[in-house]
């Protein structure tokens, strides 16, 4: 049977691993590579507490095991009702995740607050060391605020998640965030591929090549006593595939892992990651702040509104949905031998080529399309 015949069957078909509700555009920083245009207040439009109670009702109808909710924005904490919204989603039994912004407002009193809600897990984003984090993030100290809102989680014992984003200005610092994990305790690292949207620029992109010796990275990385996962980079697990047959990076990639032993040590376990992950709309769903949805949150296509359908029914039953998840795709994507297992970025193959089935061009294999 050729790779193009053979039958792909999601485990997240029934029901998604994550469900991301934008809860606000309102927000107080000005990354460079958000996808969203946030403001110091929410947007006309936005969903009101009680469409947000049912919201959640109904994510609650997908079943057990029931999605991680990820609370985000824009910034959550300027929302009037969060607590209410939270309380009802662990009323419910859900898993609740929170994605604040790092600004005064997130003391430790207010990440007490939200544990005590029924927020279970926290993710804030650290890119880089504290003057290149400070430009990407728009707003000078913000470095030093997310540091220490990241240790008041710790202290209220709230799971902690550092997202970091890969792009030119902070691939040769990758080390340098992880060793802080390391020594800070953090248990989960979560990085970012960067996809060309919002305020992000091309020229903040790396390399397919680049990319390639940053998953290779990232696998020495898990070797220390930090879960890593990638965001936007399902060829991570073509890379796994690749290293499990002695094949190793370039430069880079040498010179990330040999920064990250100088300053962590030599790793002490084996790697860490799964054989297969989420894609945009298969394993996530993304709910807008005006209750639009979309395979996620860099692949603006709006499959319906939560206002008037279900969000259970759209994940399970829209065409496009369930064309990503048999890996029905277009050029090399379509007839990759990692197609199972990766399936490449739907976001940035949208973002490049105006079609989400394309090939991923920030993979090696995936380069040379010309969009019809």
């Amino acid at each position: 049977m050729s790779v193009q015949q053979q039958e792909i069957r999601s485990p997240f078909s029934a029901r998604p691993m994550l469900v991301f509700w934008e809860t606000t555009k309102a927000c107080l920083l000005a990354c460079r590579h958000c996808r969203a245009t946030s403001q110091p207040s929410a947007l006309p439009g936005q969903l009101s507490t009680e469409e947000g109670l049912q919201l959640l009702r109904r994510i609650r109808a997908f079943g057990d095991p029931p999605p991680v909710v990820v609370l985000t924005g824009g910034d959550l904490i300027l929302r009037d009702d969060i607590f209410e919204l939270i309380g009802e989603a662990a009323r419910l039994g859900l898993h609740v995740a929170a994605a604040p912004a790092a600004t005064p407002l997130l003391d430790e009193a207010m990440l007490q607050r939200l544990k005590d809600a029924g927020v279970q897990s926290i993710s804030l984003s650290l890119d880089a060391p504290r003057e290149v984090h400070d430009s990407i993030r728009g707003v000078p100290g913000t470095y030093d605020l997310t540091l220490a809102a990241t240790r008041a989680a710790l202290r209220v014992g709230l799971k902690v998640q550092i997202n970091t984003v890969v792009m030119r200005s902070t691939a040769e610092t990758l080390p340098d965030i992880a060793s802080l994990l390391i020594s800070e305790g953090v248990p989960i690292w979560e990085v970012f591929f960067l996809i060309v949207t919002g305020r992000a620029g091309g020229s903040d992109a790396l390399s397919p090549a680049e990319h390639d010796d940053v998953c290779h990275f990232l696998l020495d990385a898990s070797r220390y006593d930090v879960l890593v996962r990638t965001v936007e980079a399902p060829f991570v697990r073509r890379v796994l595939r690749e290293r499990e047959r002695g094949q190793f990076g370039e430069a880079l990639h040498q010179r990330l892992s040999s920064r990250l032993e100088t300053l962590a040590g030599p790793p002490p376990g084996p790697v860490r990651m799964g054989t297969r992950g989420t894609l945009d709309g298969d394993g996530i769903i993304f709910i807008a702040h005006d209750g639009a949805i979309s395979p996620g949150g860099f692949l603006p296509l709006e499959l319906g509104s939560v206002r008037q359908d279900d969000i259970v029914s759209v994940y399970r039953e829209h065409p496009l949905l369930q064309q990503i998840r048999r890996r029905d795709l277009h050029g090399r994507c379509g007839e990759c031998d990692y197609r199972a297992i990766c399936g490449g970025s739907r976001a940035r193959a949208f973002a490049s080529f105006g079609d989400p089935f394309a090939p991923d061009p920030a993979c090696p294999l995936g380069v040379g399309y010309d969009a019809q």
